[in-house]
């Protein structure tokens, strides 16, 4: 049913006419004075239930949303497919028991020391001025009781609470009057259960409120309308009482959408009931604004109130250094675009609300409201400890040991072997946000816990020098319990034979109180026993904060059994695992020895296990794009047009289409080469999205690609612009080979060869793809075959077979690697985001300047140039990956099978019978090869 909508200007008119309106206040406005809404509640209740039940402390800022929030989906009653509002019925009823904690609960969360929001504070002005005489209430909290008992205006205030007071109930009162419908927080009557809420109101009170709601207009503010004691006993049912509510019924609300599709049920219920025009909904900005304009209508006296935050009484634990703000520091030392993806994925795991836009002051926002950060007195906001050790680029500015000593102890060739290193010890620091430094473990490791096949009579099957998934438990609980606040770094010692972390600070106290009856001397072998022996569910938290957001990352489970399951996969790998704190408890230590048996090196039998595998994303995410887009009519129908009339030997990226030119630099300015070609008189701008909106993506993407092209040529490589792919080309010498940083040490990789009468070249295909509001940069390694090592591609289907047989060696780990390799050219070897550059080089023409764009105005795109993702843990075989794939390109090329000619007609020329001869030599060569080298 359509509903008939109002403005504030209707409510203004309500003074203005002198019809005394009767208001009704619901916990929405109650909200900007820090009372929280149903849904809130619901959390604060099951937060509430989880600590009573685990023997911890409400108040106990360790207890985060990973803790209770598992606890709540567990609890058979809770629908999550609801609303979090509509479970508030029944989380009052199965969590707040008995009776008695119930009401302590309801004194304890609506505590009225709170600052009152300015709404209230306009409420009372107009109560004092008797342009509002009937205040009704659904809330507990005695908020506008005590703001208006605080205003001297106010002579008396009549409260109406319990059945006591219903003869003070007037229906034209000398004073102004309060009516709690349910009662207050002192006089608790249970109108919150499933029972409760559905049941009548007291029909005394009903009776006496009749008179009053059919004689004045009723403002109903912040108030759900979900409650069937209010909605149908007072107001539907009584709707023939109220003569329809002649005055009028004024529903105001947030974010209303057309056909009233955000009321609740009951709301509609109620508007079907009146005459037409009797109900009307109010779309408002909040309680707080509209009351403001109200104020300001009778008398023009803005006033501003800041909440003050309630600090707790009772005794708690000390709050952990992870919730210290760090006033030296700011929220730019973020690195926002990784930042942002983190706290969607937690907010994801733990069903958090996010927006339909997530900006920054949303961002800023979560961050206060999950402690990754802390607002001051003043407004400023400030990271914590633990918000700046997850998310800033480098936390070791302000806390420098937050890092991860690496100490590698060996002989020469086993260090040589995987690290390509001579010595017999290697120290690494890795520094970064934690993040960072979880991933560099993560590769770092994979180096070492190589795979190899265990021969078990006839049969054999890949097993892990370490189970890969005890490791990465290992180093979670390393970078998530350690103490921060040490002057001490992580030190992880890798040999041959086992591996070993030690990190500062030992078991908290939360853990210690549990092994109960154990003496202090004892905990360390008591600790490791319980665990072997099964038991699960020890847990406690040092840095609350920063593994809550562990656990929204999937990084970790909360639920205490993180060594059980390190000690139940050694068990199941064979390797042995020692661990606990040390003997004065200031550090926890953890030891795994690797697998028992030696691997014949002559054989050489490594090969990838099949039980994990590392998944690296091919996209490229886009962090920065033009703000406009600029366009200029032209006559130049084509590309070449334009360069042929400018005579220029470099013009900005550009694209002609339908009679304009278009292009992100600024048309507008002198200096532009394309002012040869546009007319000046018809220069316009628009945003992006508009762009999109008038043209398509399509021709965004053409934009996008011609600034890429430029970029792609600016780092040396050829550019197929038919196919989107790009690669080296030969040089004057012949082949090519690049040195590069790959992830974990200095490679050499040939990225053009001469076969026998063609080059092969390696390649990646390129394209630009949105993902919701997200614009990427798709990455997918190939490789291009041509007669000349540069442009003159090599034609016929022996092409496809060649490509197919070199895709069909190129595994997990060499794709990865393949990935780490271009996205190092694409940056230039600059870390983080790069900037794609637009200038052109040939022989005549230097390339373009950076500076000389910006002189035109350009905006950069800027593009990650890390893999946007690795998903699941995996310690395979990186450094293997890179060795192998240079083995197999140097193997191959020695083993390569003789191809008759020297050009593309040769190929031609050969018939069906030669074709197949030459496929049976080629399968038989790689056969060959992968006998030998044990190729997987």
């Amino acid at each position: 049913m359509a509903l008939q909508t109002a403005t504030i200007g209707h409510l203004r008119s309500l003074f203005t006419q002198g019809s005394d309106p009767i208001f009704l206040l619901g916990a929405g406005a109650s909200l900007s004075s820090g009372i929280p809404l149903a849904g809130e509640m619901v959390e604060k209740i099951a937060r509430w239930g989880y600590c009573r039940e685990n023997g911890r402390s409400p108040e106990d800022t360790r207890i985060r949303r990973s803790d209770w929030y598992p606890w709540l989906e567990n609890q058979s009653w809770y629908r999550k497919d609801q609303k979090q509002a509509d479970n508030y019925p029944a989380a009052v009823e199965k969590i707040l028991r008995p009776r008695q904690i119930r009401k302590d609960f309801f004194l304890d969360l609506l505590d009225t020391q709170l600052q009152p929001s300015s709404g209230y504070e306009h409420v009372t002005a107009l109560m004092a001025r008797k342009r509002i005489r009937t205040v009704l209430t659904t809330n507990f909290d005695t908020i506008l009781r005590d703001v208006c008992t605080a205003n001297k205006q106010i002579h008396h205030l009549e409260v109406i609470q319990t059945p006591s007071d219903y003869t003070k109930l007037s229906t034209n009162p000398q004073y102004p009057q309060i009516v709690y419908l349910h009662g207050s927080v002192e006089h608790y009557t249970d109108k919150n259960t499933l029972d409760e809420t559905n049941e009548k109101l007291n029909t005394t009170l009903v009776s006496r409120l009749m008179p009053l709601l059919r004689d004045h207009p009723l403002v109903v503010i912040g108030y759900r309308g979900a409650e069937p004691s209010v909605m149908r006993h007072l107001l539907i049912n009584c709707t023939e009482t109220a003569e329809s509510y002649r005055n009028g019924i004024y529903w105001c609300t947030l974010d209303y959408e057309k056909e009233g599709s955000n009321l609740a049920p009951l709301v509609h219920e109620l508007a079907g009931h009146l005459q037409q025009g009797n109900f009307q909904v109010v779309p408002i900005n909040g309680f707080d604004e509209v009351m403001k304009v109200l104020w300001q209508h009778i008398q023009h006296q803005p006033n501003s109130y800041q909440t003050q935050i309630f600090a707790a009484t009772e005794v708690l634990p000390s709050r952990s250094y992870d919730l210290e703000m760090l006033t030296e520091s700011s929220l730019e030392d973020f690195e926002w675009p990784p930042m942002r993806v983190r706290l969607l994925q937690y907010c994801e795991r733990t069903s958090l609300h996010t927006p339909t836009v997530t900006d920054d002051d949303w961002i800023r926002q979560l961050l206060c409201d999950q402690d990754l950060a802390s607002r001051t007195e003043e407004g400023d906001i400030f990271p914590t400890v633990g918000g700046y050790l997850l998310f800033a680029e480098m936390p070791q500015h302000h806390i420098p040991t937050a890092q991860v000593i690496v100490r590698l102890k060996g002989s020469p060739e086993w260090l040589d072997d995987i690290f390509d290193v001579s010595g017999g010890q290697i120290e690494l620091v890795i520094e970064g946000n934690l993040w960072v430094q979880l991933e560099e473990i993560y590769a770092l490791l994979s180096s070492v816990n190589r795979s190899f096949l265990l021969k078990e009579g006839r049969h054999s099957k890949s097993v892990s020098l370490y189970p890969p998934d005890a490791l990465g438990e290992i180093v979670v609980n390393a970078l998530v319990h350690r103490d921060y606040e040490k002057d001490e770094p992580i030190v992880m010692e890798i040999e041959e034979t086992c591996i070993r972390v030690r990190n500062p600070g030992g078991l908290v106290e939360d853990v210690i109180e549990q092994m109960i009856g154990t003496p202090q001397a004892e905990i360390k072998d008591a600790f490791e026993t319980e665990i072997k022996k099964g038991k699960r569910g020890i847990r406690g938290y040092r840095n609350p904060v920063i593994a809550d957001l562990f656990y929204g990352a999937a990084e970790m489970e909360k639920a205490g059994s993180g060594l059980s399951d390190v000690w139940k996969e050694s068990e199941e790998n064979k390797n042995e695992v020692t661990f606990g704190p040390v003997d004065d408890n200031t550090a926890f230590e953890i030891t795994i020895s690797r697998r028992p048996e030696v691997v014949d090196v002559i054989t050489g039998t490594a090969s990838s296990s099949d039980n994990f595998t590392r998944y690296a994303s091919n996209l490229l995410e886009v962090v920065s794009l033009p703000e406009v887009v600029w366009h200029a009519g032209t006559e130049a129908r084509k590309a070449k047009e334009v360069w042929e009339k400018t005579g220029a030997d470099w013009l900005p990226p550009f694209m002609p289409y339908k009679g304009r030119l278009f292009s992100f630099d600024n048309l507008s300015t002198p200096a532009n080469p394309f002012y040869a070609v546009i007319d000046t008189n018809d220069i316009g701008k628009m945003t992006v999205e508009e762009f999109i909106d008038a043209y398509g993506e399509r021709c965004f993407v053409w934009i996008l690609n011609e600034y890429f092209y430029r970029h792609l040529e600016v780092q040396g490589l050829w550019v197929d612009k038919d196919r989107m792919r790009a690669y080296f080309p030969r040089t004057d010498e012949g082949p090519r080979r690049i040195k590069y940083q790959a992830r974990l040490r200095r490679a050499t990789r040939t990225v053009v060869k001469k076969k026998n009468s063609y080059w092969e070249h390696k390649s990646f295909w390129f394209r630009f793809e949105r993902f919701g509001s997200v614009w990427t940069l798709v990455v997918l390694p190939s490789y291009v075959f041509t007669t000349d090592g540069k442009a003159s591609l090599l034609q016929g289907d022996l092409v496809n077979r060649f490509s197919t047989k070199h895709q069909s060696r190129d595994y997990n780990n060499i794709i990865h690697n393949d990935l780490v390799f271009w996205t190092w050219v694409l940056s230039g070897e600059k870390p983080g985001t790069f900037a794609l550059n637009t200038g052109f080089t040939n022989v005549q023409t230097p390339m373009i300047s950076a500076n000389k764009i910006r002189e035109l105005g350009g905006h950069q795109i800027r593009i990650r140039s890390g893999l946007s993702a690795t998903v699941a843990r995996d310690f395979g075989d990186d450094a293997w990956g890179i060795e192998q794939s240079e083995k197999l390109d140097a193997n191959y090329e020695a083993d390569d099978m003789v191809v008759p000619g020297d050009s593309t007609e040769e190929f031609e020329k050969l018939g069906t019978k030669e074709l197949k001869q030459l496929e049976s030599e080629f399968t038989q060569a790689i056969s060959q090869l992968e006998e030998t080298e044990d190729v997987r």
